[in-house]
């Protein structure tokens, strides 16, 4: 009885420790979809994102951009108890810090803001968003908690070639009248 005993011992502390250990992160990867505007130069996308469990988490967001462009990113979360808010502890824009402002309003309802515009993006754009759902509650408990993560591209304007020849030619003057100042 001794041999069953202290097997099953150990199975059971080895679960209870198990459930007391702090439950990963959660992950989510979400492609982001840009509406275009009219003329093509401009898109803009938002995608919320909800939490129903307590925890840490990390999001990525991921466009891709065919040229060179201006990515201005925002988000937004609000709360009026722990149940339904959200701190961001780091987010990258491409490896860019964002500037995360809080406010507590005197009714205790809690707004995070940050906002980020970068030019010369192309090609695969990545946002990752870390930060931890549920205010001060326990680990593991039920919330409803929400961020919007909102995008807008412009793209940045191509010269056209006569633009680049007549800059160039423009250049060209220049130098030569430098040079006839430096002989005369």
């Amino acid at each position: 009885m001794k041999r069953l005993t202290q097997p099953l011992i150990a199975l059971l502390g080895a679960g209870l420790l198990a459930l007391t250990v702090a439950a990963p992160a959660a992950a989510r990867s979400v492609d982001v979809d840009l509406i275009s505007g009219t003329d093509g130069s401009s898109a803009t996308g938002a995608n919320p994102v909800s939490y129903f469990e307590v925890g840490s988490f990390t999001d990525t967001f991921k466009l891709h951009l065919t040229g060179n462009s201006l990515v201005e990113v925002g988000l937004i979360t609000i709360g009026a108890s722990d149940d339904q808010f959200i701190t961001f502890s780091k987010v990258l824009l491409n490896g860019v810090p964002l500037s995360i402002q809080t406010t507590v309003q005197p009714d205790g309802t809690r707004t995070s803001l940050g906002y980020l515009t970068q030019t010369g993006l192309s090609g695969d754009v990545l946002l990752t968003v870390e930060g931890y759902a549920g205010g001060e509650l326990p680990l593991g408990s039920s919330i409803s908690a929400s961020y919007t993560g909102t995008f807008n591209v412009l793209a940045s304007p191509v010269p056209e070639p006569a633009s680049a020849g007549l800059m160039l030619a423009g250049l060209g003057v220049m130098g030569m009248v430098a040079r006839r100042r430096r002989k005369g």
